[in-house]
């Protein structure tokens, strides 16, 4: 069933709240304490996910108190949220500081947009999503390459610029890979590479 338009706002909410507050915790953390941090919340949530999968009173509490960020096939699955926060581990682990966070805020901010501006004005069909989405993604993550080059001294504005569009087109790919994987990850990857020839 499509989800609400009401429904996305608040799981984009979410994501984009985790999002920010992981990708803030890593710009402010020194790097070890930061791997180790994040670290430390992936295996707890990752052990929680899992485990609620095997114990169905668990998982009808997680269900009753996280419904409205929940979708319906995740009740009895892994939860994009464990993508999410696995993606950000390997990108703090694999990419230097400064890619890694603007490749998580692509994901935290891009992703969610893309969803509720879709749903909300949505009207030219593209790759299964909305053309409509698709340039609200590349907006957002337009923003975040601006901020993030004139924050981080070391990433240029071409380079973020060029992450935020391969961010936004992971995102709109019928990719089989969960995007919640697939935009940091891959965008964190085109970086680095456009880094090291400009």
């Amino acid at each position: 069933m499509k989800p609400s338009v009401r429904e996305s706002w608040k799981r984009g909410a979410f994501h984009a709240t985790v999002g920010l507050a992981v990708a803030i915790a890593l710009a402010f953390l020194p790097r070890f304490a930061g791997l180790v941090a994040l670290a430390a919340i992936t295996a707890a949530f990752l052990f929680f996910d899992v485990a609620r999968l095997y114990i169905p009173s668990l998982n009808r509490l997680f269900l009753r108190w996280f419904r409205p960020f929940v979708r319906p096939r995740e009740g009895t699955g892994i939860t994009s949220a464990s993508y999410f926060i696995v993606a950000c581990l390997i990108a703090a682990l694999a990419f230097p500081w400064h890619i890694a966070v603007t490749a998580i805020l692509f994901l935290a901010l891009g992703d969610p947009a893309a969803t509720v501006v879709g749903l909300w004005k949505g009207r030219i069909g593209m790759w299964g999503r909305t053309l409509e989405g698709h340039a609200a993604c590349f907006i957002v993550c337009g923003l975040v390459a601006v901020v993030a080059a004139s924050v981080w001294q070391d990433l240029t504005l071409p380079v973020a610029i060029v992450g935020a569009a391969a961010a936004t087109l992971l995102q709109a790919l019928p990719l089989p890979l969960n995007d919640n994987l697939t935009i940091p990850l891959g965008s964190a990857v085109v970086m680095r590479l456009v880094a090291l020839v400009l």
